[in-house]
């Protein structure tokens, strides 16, 4: 299978490929939507992550119906710093529904957008039968409501989504709370959007 590459590099991919419709043409750090997430960690790398992120989504009504493990510090990313993947609980073969790239834009929103730009036009330049929504809100974490985030969506004929955002955190809460801020770029099921919106 033809794998695209959501990289912030263009000269690095997309030379002859045909457009593609499947998310799982599309690829981050080598990583891709039905993979096995035992590709990338052991289980016992796997077991001891996804205690740090137990409690990530338990505003949701399942909040472990999926469960997600980060690679903090990968040796052989090219453009992220950190990937996040996720898969559903009890799955043995760990299949891959959600992956996420992240890389930091400290107090840098204009290069976060400029970033942002170029992987816009690289994935409209090589994906078909799309919706594209664009957004910018408040964050629910900021009582404030100093922090924004910027978020474009694609959503492929399948369903399966690839997502966009920039985050611009309030400085004095995102120090605060030893936060980051800048691009993340996720790709994800259908199935798995309808557990994050609680559906």
């Amino acid at each position: 299978m033809k794998r695209l590459l959501l990289v912030l590099i263009l000269t690095l991919s997309f030379q002859t490929l045909s457009k593609a419709d499947d998310i799982r043409d599309f690829e981050i750090e080598g990583m891709s939507i039905g993979d096995s997430l035992l590709d990338y960690l052991s289980k016992s790398e796997i077991k001891k992550v996804i205690k740090i992120t137990k409690n990530h989504y338990k505003y949701l009504k399942d909040p472990i119906k999926y469960r997600e493990a980060y690679i903090f510090e990968p040796n052989n990313f090219k453009t992220y710093q950190t990937a996040s993947l996720m898969f559903k609980q009890n799955d043995d073969n760990y299949k891959i529904t959600f992956v996420r790239g992240m890389k930091d834009y400290i107090e840098n929103l204009k290069g976060c957008f400029s970033q942002l730009d170029e992987i816009t036009k690289e994935i409209e330049a090589n994906i078909s039968n799309f919706t594209k929504d664009v957004r910018e809100g408040k964050s629910k974490l900021d009582k404030s409501g100093k922090s924004i985030s910027y978020n474009t969506y694609y959503t492929l004929s399948s369903g399966d989504v690839i997502m966009l955002t920039c985050n611009n955190w309030d400085e004095k809460l995102r120090k605060k709370k030893n936060w980051t801020e800048g691009l993340s770029v996720v790709m994800r099921t259908k199935e798995m959007g309808n557990w994050l919106q609680g559906n």
